[in-house]
C-alpha cells in the first residue's frame, strides 16, 4: 500500500511536464480548476458527476448543468440541460435561452413532426427531392394581405382541384385553382 504524505499551504510546480500515475482529486474550498489550453482526448464527458438526488440538483433544487463560453465584453454562449423544463437549450447572449428541439422529448415539448410547429419558417427554398406537398382541407379561410398571396385547400368546385390562392386580387375566400382538365372544358364552353 502506498504511503500518504499530507502537505499543506501553497506550493508552486514550476515545471515543463508533470506526470500523474493515479487519479488527480481536486478538492478546492470552492470546487474550482483552471487550465490553460486543455486537449481532452475522452469522448465522453459527464458534467454534474456525483448527483446523489433525481436530475440536476434533486427534486428540491433542479437546477442546470452545461457548456459554457466566457466570451469578455461579449455576451456568454452555452449549451445547457434544465432539468426544470426537462429540454436542453442554447444561448447567444448569456441570458436568453432558447429549446433545442428534438424528437422524442418528454412531455410534448420537443418536435417530432415539422406539422408540430404551428408557424414553421423557411429561410429559403423549399426542395421535396421527390416527395409530395399535401395541403389538408381547412374551414378557416386566410385573409389576403397586401404583396402576401396564400394557397390553402378546401372543398372541390367547379375548378376542380380544391387549392384555393388568396392575395389582394381575388374575391373574398380565394379563388380556386383550375386543373388541366376542366381548364379544357371551360375553353370549349366558352
Amino acid at each position: 500500500m502506498p504511503s500518504t504524505k499530507r502537505l499543506n499551504g501553497t506550493y508552486t510546480i514550476d515545471s515543463t511536464d508533470v506526470y500523474l500515475t493515479g487519479n488527480l482529486n481536486v478538492a478546492g474550498v470552492y470546487n474550482t480548476t483552471t487550465v490553460d489550453n486543455t486537449t481532452i482526448k475522452d469522448r465522453d464527458i459527464t458534467l454534474n458527476s456525483g448527483e446523489t438526488g433525481w436530475g440536476v440538483g434533486g427534486n428540491a433544487n433542479p437546477q442546470t448543468s452545461g457548456l459554457y463560453v466566457d466570451r469578455g465584453l461579449t455576451g456568454n454562449v452555452a449549451i445547457r440541460f434544465n432539468e426544470v423544463t426537462d429540454i436542453w437549450e442554447l444561448t447567444e447572449d448569456g441570458d436568453t435561452y432558447e429549446h433545442i428541439l428534438t424528437s422524442g422529448a418528454t412531455g410534448g415539448t420537443g418536435l417530432e413532426h415539422i406539422v408540430e410547429d404551428l408557424s414553421p419558417q423557411l429561410g429559403g427554398n423549399l426542395e421535396t427531392n421527390g416527395f409530395h406537398i399535401q395541403f389538408d382541407q381547412t374551414t378557416y379561410v386566410p385573409t389576403a394581405n397586401v404583396n402576401n398571396t396564400k394557397i390553402y385547400a378546401g372543398n372541390v368546385q367547379s375548378a376542380g382541384s380544391g387549392l384555393y390562392v388568396v392575395n389582394s386580387e381575388t374575391e373574398a375566400g380565394g379563388d380556386e385553382l383550375v386543373t388541366k382538365s376542366k381548364a379544357i372544358v371551360f375553353s370549349l364552353i366558352l
